[in-house]
């Protein structure tokens, strides 16, 4: 509805203050941010020594399990390009509309059409980490990301993992969660740039790897996660994808953070297989994350029913 035409304009105007703030990716922007993660010993690089053989065949299974795709979407052959088109200077939310559900389809969904064994999983959309404990000074905020319920713990698991990291919690943040809902965050998909984006990847899955290091080397069990892939990061904008795993390097009582490209294609493009994004992110989360999750809880089972507080990781006790 328009104003009349004797109407001041002005009314109509927000106040500054009311305005809209700016991108969540501006600050990722910035090439001086690669090395600010470097003195956080995360590196947006491979490790020279790469991921351990057992991830990379856990990469090539993913990739090549059978998945299949939707019946009808706007990835069919004859509107995909039309579709890619249309989006490209748009704003990224009609991107997540159109595209994104056909790159990372939603784990709750799948769960609600009978995938039980994703109950397990909690996912946000466009949500601020609020509860994380963020690397830098500014808090995650991913397209779309996917982590574990509350609910899928016992109440003792519940239990003994807060307490390990009582510590470090403050009222309002813990190195365990992303959202009020989300604990372990292990995936996350942002739209855009790509630089801008693997940036922001590595910013939210770092966070989600350090809570799972921190417990692995609770238990003495840090050799474990050497090498092992922690999360998985997706890239895309109207037209490409890429797909990434993240890793952590354990070095004594270092631990650094890396991330290896698993693949990259332009799924507008009838040279590559456009469904390679979909298919691995539905074995994903029907293949890795309910091991991942057993896994962790195995660690955190573990744990003794008490801690002492105020001690570093490394330097706890029973009591």
């Amino acid at each position: 509805m328009s104003p009349a035409p004797e109407t001041d304009i002005s009314f109509f105007v927000l106040p500054k203050d009311r305005w809209p703030k700016e991108h969540k990716s501006v600050q990722y922007r910035d090439h001086s941010w690669s090395l600010v993660y470097n003195k956080h010993k995360t590196f947006i690089c491979e490790f020279p020594e790469g991921l351990a053989e057992g991830s990379l065949g856990l990469c090539k299974e993913l990739l090549e399990r059978e998945q299949l795709p939707p019946r009808v979407s706007l990835f069919d052959d004859e509107v995909i390009h039309d579709t890619s088109i249309r989006v490209q200077r748009r704003n990224e939310t009609m991107i997540f509309r159109d595209i994104t559900p056909l790159i990372a389809p939603s784990a709750e969904l799948m769960a609600l059409r009978g995938d039980e064994q994703l109950d397990i999983l909690c996912e946000s959309t466009n949500e601020i980490w609020t509860y994380s404990q963020q690397l830098l000074q500014y808090q995650p905020q991913p397209s779309y990301s996917v982590g574990f319920k509350a609910l899928a713990f016992t109440e003792l698991q519940f239990t003994k993992v807060t307490e390990f990291f009582e510590d470090r919690c403050t009222s309002e943040t813990s190195p365990i969660m992303g959202t009020s809902h989300m604990f372990f965050p292990c995936f996350s998909c942002e739209i855009g740039c790509f630089e801008v984006t693997r940036r922001q990847n590595v910013h939210n899955m770092t966070i989600g790897m350090r809570a799972v290091v921190d417990l692995f080397r609770g238990v003495k069990r840090e050799a474990e996660v050497h090498r092992q892939i922690l999360a998985f990061s997706i890239s895309h904008d109207h037209r490409q994808a890429e797909i990434v795993a993240h890793y952590p390097v354990i070095l004594g009582e270092t631990t650094e953070y890396y991330q290896q490209l698993i693949a990259s294609f332009i799924f507008t493009d009838s040279r590559y297989d456009k469904w390679t994004a979909y298919r691995f992110t539905k074995n994903m989360y029907e293949v890795w994350m309910p091991a991942q999750f057993q896994w962790i809880c195995s660690a955190i089972n573990q744990l003794p029913e008490g801690w002492s507080c105020g001690k570093d990781i490394g330097q706890r006790e029973f009591v």
